[in-house]
Order: C-alpha cells, then structure tokens, then sequence
C-alpha cells in the first residue's frame, strides 16, 4: 500500500535505510538542498527543478583544482559548444526511439566532416 510522505520524511528515512519504493512523495514549499535532491534521485525520485535550493555561498569547492591553459592543450579537459539543432518531429522520435546520443553523434560527425575537408585540401592542387 503507497503512503504519502513529503520529501524531508523520505530523506530521512533513505539516511536511516528505511525507505521504500511504495511512498508517494509530495512536494510542498519546501526547499532541497542539491545534495539532498541527488540522495533522491538515486532512489528514483524525481525532484521538480523549482524545489531545489543550491546555495552557492556554502559549497566547498577546495577539492576542485584550477583550471589550467595547459589543462586544454594537453587534452585533459576538452571545452564544449552548445548548440541547439533545429530538428523535424520524425527525426526527433527516431533519435528518441534509437536511444541515440545527440552529443556524441553530432561530435563525431562534426570531427569525420573536418578530418575529411582537411585530406580534400591536402589532396587538391590549387
């Protein structure tokens, strides 16, 4: 039988290994810190974005190193483009049905498109 708790009640009872998948959780006004939206999230629960209170000021950033120039020309940490690709429905639902990832795709195809202009280059007498 499914009982409804709000989202302290079920933080509580994850932290002290008595929750269990049969609670309706229920969002009223109350905030969740980030870290406490993760806990849930690992236990299917979905936290609605306008509850979750991130406050900055108290998070310990100390264990995150710099980033470096040399952090990027080594490889280490590779920068992203954002994009948003205008797509129809169909191809849209078909991406979604095959379970495609976008990202890794468009990257790849992006990088195949340059490595091939590059050689068309090289292989053309101007």
């Amino acid at each position: 039988m499914e009982q409804q708790i709000t989202a302290k009640e079920a933080i509580e009872l994850i932290k002290t290994n008595k929750y269990n998948g049969y609670y309706i959780i229920k969002f009223d006004d109350e905030k969740i810190t980030f870290q406490d939206a993760i806990l849930l999230g690992r236990f299917g629960i979905d936290v609605p974005e306008n509850f979750i209170f991130y406050d900055d000021d108290n998070i310990d950033y100390s264990d995150i190193p710099e980033l470096t120039q040399d952090d990027i020309n080594s490889g280490k940490v590779i920068p992203y483009i954002n994009a948003h690709i205008p797509l129809e429905n169909e191809i849209r639902e078909w991406i979604k049905k095959e379970n495609i990832n976008i990202g890794e795709l468009t990257g790849n195809l992006i990088k195949n498109f340059y490595e091939n202009i590059k050689t068309l280059y090289k292989n053309t007498a101007l």
